[in-house]
């Protein structure tokens, strides 16, 4: 009728929008299992995110759960940076944290190529500062050095993402031996800010010490950063484990070895008279 308002249509789902926000919220506050808190995390950014009239509500939780440090840290990771990027987030902690969590043990954790996943995606911004992408590029040439080589194959294919989105960190690759941050290297590994590390002044050298890596697939990889190439980013290859590293390995040393260069159409028996007795 005439008297219905013309702006009843939009109103059920603007109530319904505020609903789903507080029943999140008021959920997010209860007592939870370890696997369920875990679950939320991982679904958060994709399933509740995009459906929420004002997700910066979650943002008490995210920080909260991305404090606690571990697994839990690295499921907010996807939800804190879609809150930093797209909802205009404030929390300049979200790098210097998520240096600190980048260490020599979590490239031996199950959910390692995971996390390299999303640090490749948040290291992408232009707008980061070059001793902040040069601090990370470091420390994950650093720490690469005592991982399993599965994961140094994307470590070193992260690197070389940074280097080409990033002209100011070639510094770290071109500068040569009788450099003095070569010979001396003034990079803290065991500082944990970013910003006082030294990672500008250092060198990515553990490039040239994984160059002659015993895995090819690693000596070849590190290779591709000496050569000037456009700035196609490299594919991470994350589907690769120790078992893909290994069959693909077998399948290059599988083939057949050449036992002779010319294969020879007659055998010349005075030829060995010398050497075996027929």
């Amino acid at each position: 009728s005439s008297g219905i308002n013309a702006e009843w249509p939009l109103r059920p789902g603007f109530h319904i929008c505020k609903a789903y926000n507080s029943t999140w919220i008021q959920f997010l506050k209860m007592p939870k299992s370890k696997e369920l808190y875990h679950t939320i995390l991982s679904s958060l950014h994709e399933k509740v995110i995009p459906h929420m009239q004002n997700p910066k509500l979650l943002i008490d939780f995210l920080v909260d759960s991305y404090d606690l440090g571990g697994t839990t840290s690295l499921l907010a990771l996807n939800s804190l940076f879609i809150l930093i990027t797209e909802y205009n987030l404030d929390y300049p902690s979200f790098y210097p944290k998520l240096y600190r969590m980048l260490t020599a043990d979590l490239l031996h954790a199950p959910y390692v190529t995971r996390f390299i996943s999303m640090l490749d995606t948040f290291l992408k911004s232009p707008l980061l500062p070059a001793y902040l992408v040069a601090a990370f590029a470091k420390r994950l040439a650093h720490n690469s050095l005592q991982a399993p080589p599965h994961v140094i194959v994307i470590v070193v294919r992260v690197i070389t993402n940074l280097i080409k989105l990033h002209p100011s960190v070639k510094r770290l690759v071109h500068r040569g031996p009788d450099h003095a941050a070569v010979r001396e290297d003034p990079f803290l590994p065991a500082e944990q800010d970013p910003a006082q590390c030294n990672a500008l002044q250092s060198s990515l050298w553990e490039l040239e010490v994984l160059a002659e890596h015993y895995c090819p697939g690693i000596a070849t990889t590190v290779k591709t950063l000496r050569k000037p190439t456009d700035e196609i980013l490299v594919g991470l290859g994350l589907e690769k484990g120790y078992d893909g590293l290994f069959k693909e390995y077998l399948k290059m040393w599988s083939k057949d070895p050449p036992l002779e260069f010319t294969e020879p159409l007659t055998f010349n028996q005075s030829e060995f008279a010398d050497i075996f007795t027929f």
